[in-house]
C-alpha cells in the first residue's frame, strides 16, 4: 500500500483497486453472521493443503466459489478480485517469483522432471518459468487462487492438457471425497508408498500375427484411493502407455548398447536382470519406474522371438 493506495513498487494498479472498492462494497452490506462465516472461511482455507489428503473433511466445500458467490448475496466481486491478485501474484512487477520458482527447481530431483507425472521436464530456472498450477482450481476455490501452498509449478501437459479444471477433492463424482498427495510432498510419498507399475496384459510389437502392433498395458501398484486421483487427475496410465510406445526400441538399444551376440535367452535375461539393477525403483527418481518395469517384463517375457529381434539389433 502507498498513500492508501495499492501500489505495487510504488505504481498505483488501478485495477485491483477497483476491485477491492467493489469487493467491500458489497462486503460492508452484509449482515454480522454473513460477515463472520465469510471470516471463519478465509481462515478454514488457510490450510488447504492439508485437506488433500484427509478425505474425512467435506467441508472444503463451503469455500468453492457458488457457495462463496452466496455468501455474498450472489455477486461475483470476489472472484473478480482474486482473479485479479492471481494475475498480479504472477507478475514480477509484484513479488520475486523469479526466485520462488528458482527454490522450486534447486529442491527438485535431479532430473527436473514435473512431480506431476515424472515424463516432461520442469524448464531451466535460468531460461523461462514452467507454468505454475494452482491444485484447487482458482475459478472454483477463489480464497485459496494466491495461496503459495495451492500454486506449485508443473508442465504445460500436466497443467493446460490434462489437470485443466478438475476438482482434486472430488476427482470421480461430486458426493465422495477424493485423495489427493500434497505434491511438495510427493517425492517422499511416492517411495513411501511404494508406487510401482507392472505391464502384465501387454504384447510386444511384432510377436503375434494378429496383432502386429503390440499392446502395451499398464497397471499403477498399489491400485489405492490415491493412485486411482493420482492417475485420474493426470491420466497417467494412458500417457505411460504412449511413453512405452515411442520408447521401447530405444531402451532396447541401451540394453545392448557395446554387447555381442548372445549366445541364448539365459544369457540375455541375465543382461537384461544386471541392466534394471541400475534402475531400482527404491533408489531412484520417479520417471525410471516405468522404465524398470519395462525391463522387468521383457525378462519375464523372452521367447525366441523376442530373443532374435533384439540379438539382430546388435551389429
Amino acid at each position: 500500500m502507498s498513500n492508501g493506495k495499492i501500489a505495487p513498487k510504488g505504481k498505483e494498479n488501478k485495477e485491483l483497486h477497483n476491485r477491492f472498492k467493489a469487493f467491500f462494497d458489497v462486503f460492508k452490506k452484509l449482515d454480522n453472521d454473513k460477515k463472520i462465516e465469510f471470516y471463519n472461511l478465509i481462515i478454514f482455507s488457510q490450510d488447504i493443503h492439508k485437506y488433500f489428503e484427509d478425505i474425512s473433511i467435506t467441508d472444503v466445500k463451503k469455500i468453492q466459489s457458488p457457495n462463496i458467490k452466496t455468501l455474498l448475496n450472489n455477486s461475483d466481486v470476489f472472484n473478480q478480485l482474486m482473479d485479479s491478485m492471481w494475475n498480479y501474484l504472477k507478475s514480477p512487477n509484484a513479488w520475486e517469483i523469479d526466485k520462488h520458482y528458482e527454490a522450486f527447481y534447486n529442491n527438485l530431483p535431479d532430473s527436473k522432471m514435473c512431480p506431476f507425472c515424472g515424463i516432461n521436464k520442469i524448464s531451466d530456472k535460468d531460461l523461462y518459468r514452467s507454468d505454475y498450477d494452482h491444485i484447487a482450481y482458482k475459478a472454483e476455490f477463489p480464497i485459496s487462487s494466491i495461496d503459495l501452498k495451492n500454486i506449485t509449478p508443473s508442465c504445460s501437459e500436466c497443467n493446460t492438457k490434462f489437470k485443466t479444471t478438475k476438482n482434486v477433492f472430488y476427482a470421480f463424482n461430486a458426493n465422495s471425497r477424493s485423495q489427493y498427495y500434497y505434491p511438495y510432498t510427493f517425492k517422499s510419498a511416492y517411495i513411501d508408498l511404494s508406487i510401482s507399475f507392472d505391464l502384465v496384459g501387454s504384447l510386444f510389437p511384432n510377436t503375434d500375427l494378429a496383432n502386429t502392433n503390440g499392446i502395451w498395458k499398464i497397471t499403477i501398484n498399489p491400485n489405492n484411493d490415491t493412485t486411482k486421483t493420482w492417475n485420474k487427475i493426470y491420466s497417467i496410465e494412458s500417457r505411460y502407455v504412449k511413453l512405452l510406445s515411442v520408447n521401447y526400441l530405444q531402451w532396447n538399444d541401451e540394453l545392448v548398447f557395446g554387447c555381442n551376440k548372445f549366445p541364448n535367452i539365459e544369457s540375455l535375461k541375465s543382461r537384461i536382470n544386471d541392466f534394471k539393477k541400475g534402475f531400482n525403483p527404491n533408489k531412484l527418481r520417479i520417471e525410471y519406474h516405468i522404465k524398470y518395469a519395462y525391463y522387468d517384463f521383457l525378462e519375464k517375457s523372452l521367447n525366441d522371438i523376442l530373443f532374435n529381434q533384439i540379438n539382430s539389433m546388435i551389429a
